[in-house]
């Protein structure tokens, strides 16, 4: 099993790997159907069995294990918290419904808690599934005071996930993958792929929530460094990709000469740099100095001696994460790379910065982690299965068609992957840039076959979201 970033709290992650098993074909009601399995075995011991159910999906799960406890033929109450459930608790909450094998009670208030008091003397075993990892803030009513009379029962405690905030189980299950230290964890169903591959809900993780009281710049400020007078639109499909992508203000600095060549966009900011036709050692302190939350380099900038030097003085003088794509991966070198940085060769890149190439995945997955390891940094080694991989983790891409070997699809990965970092952890968006990118190529085939361009890709990108977001 792979271990979450430490970055990612429980909530965040339980919800990627849920949406990517949904996508994978395992819907959240079978995920729930065998979490409330695992419960009910642990309980089978005992005769009277007490269940409380929040109106989250750890209250599905609930209700899932009061209904296996009752094919057991135990003695079955279910105390179910009033108010909106999600759709798959509610679902299971309805079959308990219609079974008269199983008590059901409300817990509308702080008074109904009162009120149980004497039933659940009777209970040997109490299931905790009120709250689960999505608990935010302090407990309230009539959980709050749920908690304290569930404490005080002989009853033996079992916590279904995580316990609720004050509750003292005798025993934590942990649902695929270990939340608190003392926690037993079983198995529920999700595939090994739900995590080893790169889906929505890396998508989902990666896209930062927007509640409604946001500013202007709070979801990103990327700067595109690149263009040269051969490449003057490249930093455009870079930028536009970015826009599609969701970050708030795109900056694009670049020489002179395509400043002024390049196609105007009221939505994208143009600097002008000092040099005139290439990048040179003298805009390195523009550019580092310019207020930015990523960076995405290497786009059109040309393969001069001069602009080997800009590159390498950029990223000595840059601690914020930055995209290198294109041909600043072919100027700089090994020991340039640091932490900070999202590499996006394709094949034949890395061998001229690694001096290493491999055709069968498996010694393309040893390779790039390798490298990983070594530099410290993210690496995206585009392919027809594409290889994401930080020093701790690695991740296989399947998005993606033979189509987006037109040219300009590989600035439209980097600029999906800069707009991300600059609100996410650089491999979360380096995962979420490379199936979305991939995606929006998926649905240009459907429309166009193969006769499509990276504008196309880039159009598609929203659509892409949308369709991640059908999984949450």
């Amino acid at each position: 099993m792979v271990e979450r970033e430490s970055i990612m709290d429980a909530a965040r992650y339980t919800k990627l790997v849920d949406m990517n098993s949904a996508y994978l074909g395992i819907s959240r009601l079978v995920l729930m159907e065998n979490a409330g399995r695992e419960v009910a075995v642990r309980c089978s011991k005992f005769s009277d069995v007490s269940v409380f159910c929040g109106t989250g999906n750890n209250g599905g799960d609930g209700f899932a294990a009061a209904r296996h406890l009752s094919t057991m033929g135990k003695n079955v109450t279910v105390y179910a918290v009033a108010g909106t459930r999600t759709n798959e608790a509610e679902s299971n909450l309805s079959i308990i419904k219609r079974l008269d094998s199983v008590k059901l009670v409300y817990i509308n208030d702080s008074k109904d808690c009162e009120e149980i008091k004497d039933d659940l003397k009777k209970s040997d075993a109490v299931v905790d599934a009120l709250l689960g990892v999505g608990v935010r803030g302090e407990v309230r009513e009539p959980i709050k005071t749920l908690v304290k009379t569930i404490n005080p029962l002989k009853a033996y405690k079992i916590s279904v996930d995580v316990p609720t905030p004050g509750i003292r189980p005798d025993i934590t299950l942990s649902l695929h993958n270990k939340k608190t230290e003392d926690a037993k964890v079983v198995g529920i169903g999700i595939p090994r792929e739900a995590e080893t591959l790169c889906g929505p809900g890396d998508v989902y993780a990666a896209i930062p929530l927007r509640e409604g009281f946001e500013h202007k710049g709070d979801f990103g400020r990327l700067l595109i460094v690149g263009g040269s007078r051969e490449y003057v639109g490249t930093t455009m499909l870079v930028a536009k990709a970015a826009c599609r992508t969701g970050v708030d203000l795109i900056s694009i600095a670049c020489p002179g000469y395509v400043a002024e060549k390049i196609a105007y966009d009221p939505n994208i900011l143009i600097k002008p740099l000092k040099s005139e036709n290439y990048l040179t050692d003298e805009d390195a302190d523009l550019v580092t100095a310019m207020d930015f939350d990523a960076m995405v380099l290497g786009n059109g900038l040309g393969l001069h001696d001069e602009t080997r030097s800009f590159v390498k003085s950029v990223l000595e003088k840059t601690t914020k994460p930055v995209v290198i794509d294109a041909d600043a991966l072919k100027l700089l070198s090994v020991k340039d790379i640091r932490a900070s940085h999202v590499l996006t060769p394709h094949a034949g890149e890395f061998r001229i910065l690694f001096g290493e190439h491999a055709d069968v995945l498996k010694d393309r997955v040893k390779m790039v982690s390798s490298k990983a390891k070594k530099t410290g940094s993210t690496i995206v080694l585009k392919g027809p299965v594409d290889v994401v991989s930080n020093p701790v983790h690695t991740k296989l891409n399947k998005t993606g068609n033979p189509g987006m070997t037109v040219g300009g699809t590989g600035d439209v990965l980097a600029g999906i992957i800069g707009a991300l970092a600059a609100k996410a952890d650089i491999f979360e968006a380096a995962c979420a840039g490379t199936f979305l990118s991939g995606l929006a190529g998926d649905l240009c085939r459907d429309r166009f076959s193969y006769s499509f361009t990276a504008t196309d890709v880039i159009e598609k990108i929203p659509e892409a979201e949308a369709f991640c977001k059908q999984f949450e």
